[in-house]
């Protein structure tokens, strides 16, 4: 999906927290559309540096790494989402709900771990 998700995690942990909601652009496949409409210059930059793997995950879906050796991807996606639905915020993909809980979830995978660590 892609090569550095030790990066993907806290870009979209940076954009959730912000506020920002991210989504396919309905005529163009290899766009993203995100709302409030102004970035800022620091998630632009990196939003475009990672917008192929953001542009799978919105399409794609997420399923948490189910990793067997107690990887708590799985846990933290859940928990975050339960979270937010329990509070009344969207959390449909693309939301910032939904975006704090794949960066916080990809960040608790046991994969971005060992990759964060080469």
């Amino acid at each position: 999906m892609n090569p550095h998700p030790h990066e993907l995690a806290p870009l979209l942990l940076a954009l959730g927290l912000a506020g920002i909601e991210l989504a396919p652009h309905p005529t163009d496949a290899g766009r993203l559309r995100h709302r409030p409409a102004d970035l800022p210059p620091d998630l632009s930059a990196r939003l475009r540096l990672h917008r192929v793997a953001v542009l799978g995950l919105l399409a794609g879906g997420y399923a948490p790494d189910a990793h067997p050796d107690g990887g708590d991807a799985g846990y933290v996606y859940g928990e975050r989402l339960g979270v937010a639905d329990g509070l009344g915020l969207a959390t449909h993909p693309g939301s910032a709900a939904w975006l704090v809980a794949v960066g916080e979830s990809i960040g608790h995978s046991c994969t971005t771990r060992t990759n964060g660590v080469e």
